[in-house]
């Protein structure tokens, strides 16, 4: 696993991480939907999709941040449940 990394300002000090438990929507077309892990980025708040943060199956630095910035950062937000 990858150290910390937010993808929107760059710290590599993450703060509070979240395990989710919830029923996949396969249909939604809300790409949250389908994280189940997030991680709070101790210096600008964003809340991050764990593996994008992380940047899981060797998921490069440029391209975490573009997934981000294309689907999650306009909905940046603890999920509620």
């Amino acid at each position: 696993m990858n150290q910390f990394l937010c993808p929107e300002c760059g710290s590599k000090d993450g703060g509070l991480e979240t395990l989710l438990n919830k029923e996949m929507n396969e249909e939604s077309k809300d790409p949250w939907d389908s994280v189940l892990e997030q991680i709070e980025c101790s210096v600008c708040g964003s809340v991050i999709p764990a593996h994008l943060a992380e940047r899981w199956d060797n998921l490069s630095i440029e391209d975490a941040k573009k997934e981000w910035k294309e689907k999650y950062k306009k909905n940046n937000q603890k999920q509620k449940f």
